[in-house]
């Protein structure tokens, strides 16, 4: 999508294979231009000829991802019986994504698929999911449940699958499991993506290392300083350069007021742009706390004594690493954008695990951000 190859001796492009004597090559990102964010270079870019670069242009849908795996797994031997958006049940009634018999040497059983064409459209949304399959399963009966998706889950995530017996077929897997029918398969957004991810290899992502820190990290006092120069690792990783990079412990002018991070938010065109000119967010003021307990009044005043309309705007974060209670805090931040319009999220370790999942998928991460002022707003 962007620059042509310098070097295009015996180049052909990743989704359709012309060789780039029969087409110019362009290096194309992986992440559809609704979504267009800052992208590692190293794995993150694949050749691609013009027609495959218009294509990929194009926002996947989940019947898109549907469709593909249907393919993928006809065109696999140890798959039989592979039906798209089957109808189960007689009384009550659904319509699954995928049913299909799987024989692996001597064992023979019925899958029954669940897809998602990308990661959540709200965060904490795994439990949905595991409901839905086991609905199906009650209407169906015997079968091994699977969630299918194309992306990185976090791994509280990918624990409550396993606690439920539910399979996961990730980007991982699925890269893996079905390599060598990805090759011939049709030209398309995920065939791409897959492609890329194979390419990747197993080398340790910039995400997956600050995942594993954040995870090492111990919440209390002891690791106060270590949390914090992690967040801001994180915060710049996910978001700058599209964002400015943070400046920490800033003060206003009284010296009374002082916060963890200021994000200058300079952004053109895209989510950013929106953000500052729906909430203020001329300036992100983010704070970092590294408690064991969750979030209360005090630290959401704290941020808010901060926000102000002629100063850093009015946008706000914290994150923490077990997020805010159900009394004071979700009252607060309620009562902070009712009454003084200042838009105040908290996000936990899950939920930045996520934002950095959605990064090494090649996504956007600020668009989990979007879904959750969403998920705010809708519950007021």
């Amino acid at each position: 999508m962007e620059d042509k190859l310098s070097d295009q001796n015996a180049a052909t492009c990743a989704i359709c294979g012309i060789s780039s004597q029969s087409s110019p090559l362009l290096f194309a990102h992986l992440l559809p231009t609704a979504l267009t964010t800052k992208i590692d270079p190293k794995f993150d870019r694949v050749r691609v000829c013009k027609s495959c670069d218009m294509m990929l242009a194009i926002p996947p849908r989940e019947a898109e991802f549907v469709a593909f795996l249907t393919y993928l797994m006809r065109e696999t031997k140890k798959f039989s019986d592979v039906v798209q958006e089957p109808v189960l049940g007689m009384k009550t009634r659904y319509r699954a994504d995928i049913l299909a018999t799987r024989k692996d040497n001597s064992k023979i059983e019925k899958l029954l698929i669940e897809c998602k064409s990308s990661r959540f459209s709200s965060f904490n949304r795994i439990n949905d999911v595991i409901d839905q399959l086991k609905r199906y399963k009650e209407v169906y009966g015997e079968c091994q449940l699977v969630f299918a998706i194309p992306a990185t889950l976090s791994d509280s995530e990918v624990m409550a699958l396993q606690a439920e017996d539910v399979e996961l077929w990730d980007l991982d897997f699925i890269a893996s499991a079905f390599s060598e029918q990805l090759r011939h398969s049709p030209t398309g957004y995920f065939k791409a993506l897959f492609l890329s991810r194979t390419q990747r290899g197993a080398k340790k992502t910039r995400e997956r290392e600050l995942r594993d820190a954040l995870k090492a990290c111990q919440p209390g006092k002891r690791d106060w300083s270590i949390y914090q120069s992690l967040v801001g690792d994180i915060l710049e990783h996910l978001f700058c350069p599209t964002l400015s990079k943070p400046i920490s412990e800033h003060s206003d002018s009284t010296k009374t007021n002082r916060r963890d991070f200021i994000l200058p938010n300079y952004a053109e065109t895209g989510f950013w742009t929106f953000l500052r000119s729906k909430y203020m967010a001329d300036y992100l003021v983010v704070d970092a706390k590294n408690y064991s307990r969750k979030i209360k009044k005090v630290e959401v005043l704290q941020v808010a004594n901060y926000l102000k309309p002629h100063g850093a705007g009015l946008f706000g974060a914290i994150i923490s690493r077990n997020g805010g209670d159900a009394a004071g805090c979700a009252h607060t931040l309620r009562e902070q954008w009712l009454i003084h319009q200042k838009m105040i999220l908290v996000f936990d370790d899950n939920e930045i695990d996520s934002m950095l999942s959605e990064k090494e998928d090649h996504r956007a991460p600020e668009e989990l951000i979007g879904k959750k002022i969403e998920q705010f707003r809708l519950s007021m």
